[in-house]
Formats: C-alpha cells, structure tokens, sequence
C-alpha cells in the first residue's frame, strides 16, 4: 500500500472513531466526520488500486469540503445550537450545503468552492476556540488551517507529498475534536 492509502486510511479510521464514539451525543459533529470518513475511505479504495473510482472520491471529497467541515464548525462554534445538537436540523442543513456544493462546485464549475468552505471553516474553528480559550478546539482548527495550506502550497517533503499532509493533518484534527466532544459532553 502507497503512502496516499495509508493515510487516507488513517484519515477514515480516525473520523469513524469520532462517529462510533465520541460525536454520538453532537449529530452535526457525527454528520460532518461520516462525509470525511466515506470521501478518506474512497480514497483509500482509489490510492491503493483497489477500486479507482476518482469522480466518485472528487465528488465525496467535495462534499466532505463543502458540507462535512461546515458541519463540524457547528458543532464545535454552537454546540447547543439546533444544527449541532438535533439530528433533524443537522440533516436539513447538509442537504442544503450539499445542493449548494452542487450546483457552485459541480454545475457552475467553480473548483474553489470547497476549497473556501473548508479554509472559512477551519478558520471560524479556531478563532472561536481562541475566543473561548478553548485548546483541544485551537488545536483541530489549527491542524486543519495547516494541513489546508500545505496542500494549497503544493509542499512536499521527502516521500510525502501535499495529499498526504492534508490527510495527517485532518486526522490530528479529527483525533482532537473527538476528544473535545468527550471533555464537552462530560461538562454538559
């Protein structure tokens, strides 16, 4: 297995713990890591020759992106909030992020729409989190801030190239929310 499967396998292990455990009390937090969990598990699937399917894997990651981030900034910026904390409210709003991801990402072709819904919600992550002195949040947003300019940057660094640190980076971020989710839940 290539370095691109593994850690888009590490990716999906970490936002399936996240889901299975820690997010089972915050429905927006459990929605938007199934999205990121399904596109990292596409992508393990396509990376290691298993099952190449990259329209799908685009396709999922984009909505992993556009709907799935978005989500877990709700749930970490308002975590009583109805979206965060009702699973009706979380599904309405990502079938609307989802249409929108659609139709400005899909239909209308502009590729950077996922690209800003990911960076606007990784930023409100952690100047909330900065706001409410908040680390295991600050620390999520800011791998994840990382991870997204260094993919944007193109970086590479000996066998690893710009995927590959945008999913180490996601997975910290996810290993970070899930603890966050604990500490929350034990505090509410």
């Amino acid at each position: 297995m290539n370095w691109q499967a593994g850690f888009d396998g590490l990716l999906a292990l970490a936002a399936f713990w996240v889901v299975l455990g820690p997010a089972r009390h915050l429905p927006a937090l459990r929605l938007g890591c199934v999205l990121l969990g399904s596109a990292a598990v596409l992508g393990t699937l396509r990376f290691s020759g298993v099952l190449p399917l990259p329209q799908l894997h685009q396709f999922v990651s984009l909505l992993g992106a556009g709907v799935g981030l978005p989500l877990l900034a709700l749930a970490l910026v308002a975590p009583a909030g109805a979206v965060a904390s009702q699973r009706r409210y979380a599904w309405i709003f990502a079938v609307v992020a989802a249409v929108l991801c659609v139709l400005i990402g899909v239909v209308a072709g502009i590729k950077l729409w996922g690209s800003v819904c990911a960076f606007a919600s990784a930023l409100t992550l952690a100047a909330v989190a900065v706001r409410r002195r908040d680390l295991l949040a600050l620390g999520a947003g800011i791998c994840m801030v990382l991870a997204f300019a260094t993919f944007a940057a193109q970086f590479s660094a000996g066998p690893l190239r710009p995927g590959e640190f945008l999913h180490i980076g996601l997975a910290l971020a996810m290993l970070l929310l899930g603890r966050w989710a604990t500490v929350h839940h034990s505090r509410s």
